[in-house]
Formats: structure tokens, C-alpha cells, sequence
């Protein structure tokens, strides 16, 4: 025992030493890899940390009449798929769920629902209508609402209206951060407007979650917001963010999502400066994580792929149209551009530093095949990043440019060869609608940091 004990010890400090070279490490100039990893996770996958053998949570359709859910599972793929959410507290009315958050100690997830909802759109989590922050153990016990929790006599449709959505934990756990819409104009004042709220996570001494001090640190101005990843150095307390913002000249690009930083000041009521812009390019730029030593952001992007909203995007920038009605433009856009064949955009992994974001560096070229990257994360050591991209098969896709001989080539080899039982609908991960089949693989991308 004791001996098992030290070899124990040893593997720990050699895990801790490793992340600590691999922080002190250039990311920017190393080498970049990925291969296909075997299970294939639902999308926005993350770790929960402090397990063994490794766990992975995520949601996912897995087709069998309980819709979108939180499932936990080995990394190995060894062993059941677990439901976490199938039931629970208010699970009767559209128990739709998704998009969970692992807090860095391993003891509680957040995770998106529409429970108790009848307006919905979209899918819990990645932005719509309809969500609210939920916290569970890891063992999906103690299911609690931490967000728009209505008084017991509130009406049918008082909370309708509402989405809260792509919540990340800040390293130290005791805050996280989210993106909130306000549609509910019959109790709540709203008027569809985006905001960016940071609130403090707190368990009471019976064991019940809750928030409490949240603050607006990015205003509902019209523009549309989602939340990324926190700075992962708790001292340098901050986190990136995506907004539909103007150039960077002052000229109007209306619905053109770009990456910003919000460095937190004043006791993490606000951003400094308003917050810092990383990117400038007519594109969606989105989907972003630091690396762990903290100096540089990995992040998903759609430029070098010519598509239906990146010629949006350069139309917009060219003519000055103003973003102030975003919060309108911004779903349709993107079901254009992302969700239907036509045109449909592709994305890939991009890096740059930030103390210098102009210089980037594309790290991915899975976009070229069609692949559409979204949310990914870091393994608990730091050692590799993993996601699960999507994509219409060969003969679905239309892309831009194409020969239209090339596009028939293609639908001949569909028509011959047509998907198997691995193929899943847009539907699986809750984000469309469309009757079209979508593939599915989860990737691991690894930095040769020498």
C-alpha cells in the first residue's frame, strides 16, 4: 500500500510538473496536431476534473424519446452513458437540456434548461429563447434553478421570454459569467436585448446553490453577446467574450460577431474599458478558450471560408450598416449561414496572442472538408484541447464557390453510398431544426511544445 502510495505521489508530481512546463512553454510557435477520438461525445464537451478514470460530460439526442439531455461518460468511451438530467425538479413541462459547465473543484456542473418553459427557440445553452442556469451534483443530484426563479405566485408565462445561456466558471469557482436575453416584455421590461451578467456562486448551509451579487458588465445596447472561457491565471480575474461590434475604424458592420476581453474591475462588477477587442475581420469570430499559461487565445472563426454569412459580413462592413438592430438580424443569420447547405459556413481553430492580437495563426484546416467547429476545452492536465464538429455530408453541402459539375459528382456518390447508422440529424444537439443528416466526430488537438 505504501508503495502503491509513492508511485502514486510520483505520477502526481509528475503531472503537476508537467503542466507547469507546458505553461512556461510557447504555444504560439509550436506545432499543432489532431487526430479523431473514439467515443464520439456530444457537442460542447468538457471534463469533470479530479476523476478516475477520466469523465466526460456533454449534451446530447441520442434519439430514444428523452430529447437533448446531460449525459456523463469515460473519456475511454468504457462503460455506461449515464443520463443526468432525464429527470428532475420541474422535468414535466419541455425537460430539454444542454451545454454543461464543471466547476474547477469537480463537485458541481451547471448546466442550461428550458424546464418550466412554453417559449423556447433554438437549444439550452448555445443561444435562443427559453434557458435558464440550473446547478447539479456531478452525480446529477441536488438539481436546483440558480437563474429567473419566479416567486410561487407568479402566472403561467411570467419568466417567458427570457435566455440564459453559455455560463463559464471563473478558475478560483466562486464566480461565473453568462449571456442573458430579455424578451419578456409583459413582466420583465424587456425589449430582446443581449447583456453580459457576472455573479458570484455561493451553497447555502443546507447544501442549496445560488448566485448572488450579478452584475451587468456589458450593457443590452442592441448588440448580440456570448460568453468564453475565464483568463485562467484567478489573479488576473477576466474572460473572453464575443459581441457584434462596429470596425475597429468607427464604421458600421452590422451583425458581425468579433472576440473581445473583459478584464473585471471594481470587485467584478464591470469591465475595464469597456472591454478590450481582439479581432477585426469580416467574419464569425467566436468560441474561445486561453491557453494555459495565459498569454495567448485559441478561438474559432470562420475567415478563410467563403460562405453565406461571411458575404454578409464584407456587405455589411462595406456599406456601414449600423449593428444597433442586431438583436434582431442575429438568428436568422446564423440559421443562414450555418444551418441549412446552401453556402453554409465552415470554421477552424485560429491563435493569437494577447498582447498582440493582430498577429493570428490558423492551427486548424478541418474547415476545408466542410467541418464546423464550435465549443472545446482543455483535459484537466492541460495537455490537449478536445471538440465535436459537425458537418452535412458530401452531396448535402453546396459550398461557395463551387462548380456546379463538382456539387453533382458528389450527390452521385451520396445517391450510391448513402449515410449509415452513425449519420444523426441537425436535431441531435437541439440547435435546428432541418430534416437533414449531420456528421459527427470528436477531435483532439495537441500542442508539440517541445
Amino acid at each position: 500500500m505504501f508503495r502503491r502510495t509513492l508511485a502514486g505521489a510520483a505520477l502526481a508530481g509528475a503531472i503537476a510538473l508537467a503542466g507547469v512546463q507546458a505553461a512556461q512553454a510557447g504555444y504560439f510557435t509550436a506545432p499543432f496536431t489532431e487526430t479523431t477520438h473514439t467515443p464520439t461525445f456530444g457537442q460542447a464537451p468538457v471534463f469533470v476534473p479530479h476523476t478516475a478514470p477520466q469523465l466526460v460530460v456533454f449534451g446530447k439526442d441520442y434519439k430514444t424519446g428523452e430529447k437533448n439531455q446531460v449525459y456523463i461518460q469515460r473519456f475511454d468511451g468504457q462503460g455506461p452513458v449515464t443520463c443526468l438530467t432525464c429527470t428532475g425538479p420541474e422535468s414535466g413541462t419541455d425537460n430539454v437540456n444542454g451545454v454543461p459547465a464543471v466547476s474547477p473543484n469537480g463537485k458541481w456542473i451547471i448546466f442550461h434548461s428550458w424546464r418550466g418553459h412554453y417559449l423556447t427557440i433554438g437549444s439550452p445553452g448555445y443561444g435562443g429563447m427559453g434557458s435558464t442556469l440550473w446547478a447539479m451534483h456531478v452525480d446529477g443530484s441536488d438539481q436546483t434553478q440558480l437563474t429567473d426563479v419566479q416567486p410561487p405566485s407568479a402566472g403561467p408565462f411570467n419568466g417567458e421570454g427570457i435566455d440564459d445561456y453559455h455560463a463559464y466558471w471563473s478558475p478560483d469557482g466562486t464566480h461565473i459569467e453568462y449571456a442573458h436575453l430579455n424578451w419578456n416584455f409583459v413582466t420583465g421590461g424587456g425589449n430582446g436585448n443581449w447583456d453580459v451578467r457576472v455573479a458570484e456562486f455561493h451553497v447555502a448551509a443546507d447544501g442549496t446553490p445560488y448566485l448572488a451579487n450579478t452584475h451587468v458588465v456589458r450593457p443590452a445596447n442592441g448588440h448580440w453577446y456570448e460568453t468564453q472561457w475565464w483568463n485562467p491565471n484567478p489573479k488576473q480575474p477576466g474572460f473572453l467574450y464575443t459581441e457584434t461590434f462596429p470596425t475597429a475604424s468607427g464604421g458600421g458592420s452590422a451583425t458581425v460577431p468579433q472576440l473581445f476581453y473583459c478584464q473585471l474591475i471594481y470587485k467584478y462588477s464591470a469591465c475595464k474599458n469597456g472591454g478590450t477587442r481582439l479581432t477585426n475581420s469580416p467574419s464569425w469570430d467566436e468560441q474561445a478558450i486561453f491557453t494555459p499559461n495565459a498569454k495567448d487565445v485559441i478561438f474559432m472563426s470562420s475567415r478563410d471560408h467563403p460562405g453565406f454569412f461571411n458575404t454578409w459580413a464584407s456587405t455589411a462592413q462595406t456599406l456601414g450598416i449600423p449593428n444597433d438592430y442586431d438583436y434582431l438580424l442575429i438568428l436568422p443569420l446564423f440559421e443562414a449561414g450555418f444551418l441549412q447547405p446552401v453556402g453554409q459556413e465552415s470554421t477552424d481553430l485560429y491563435e493569437l496572442p494577447l498582447g498582440n492580437p493582430t498577429l493570428v495563426r490558423r492551427l486548424t484546416y478541418d474547415g476545408d472538408e466542410g467541418w464546423i467547429t464550435p465549443e472545446f476545452a482543455w483535459d484537466p492536465t492541460n495537455s490537449f484541447l478536445m471538440w465535436t464538429e459537425n458537418r452535412f455530408p458530401d452531396g448535402y453541402r453546396y459550398p461557395l464557390p463551387v462548380e456546379l459539375s463538382e456539387y453533382v459528382e458528389h450527390f452521385k456518390a451520396l445517391l450510391e453510398n448513402p449515410p449509415g447508422p452513425g449519420i444523426v440529424d441537425v436535431g441531435q444537439n437541439g440547435i435546428g431544426v432541418a430534416p437533414l443528416p449531420v456528421e459527427q466526430r470528436t477531435q483532439i488537438g495537441t500542442f508539440a511544445l517541445g
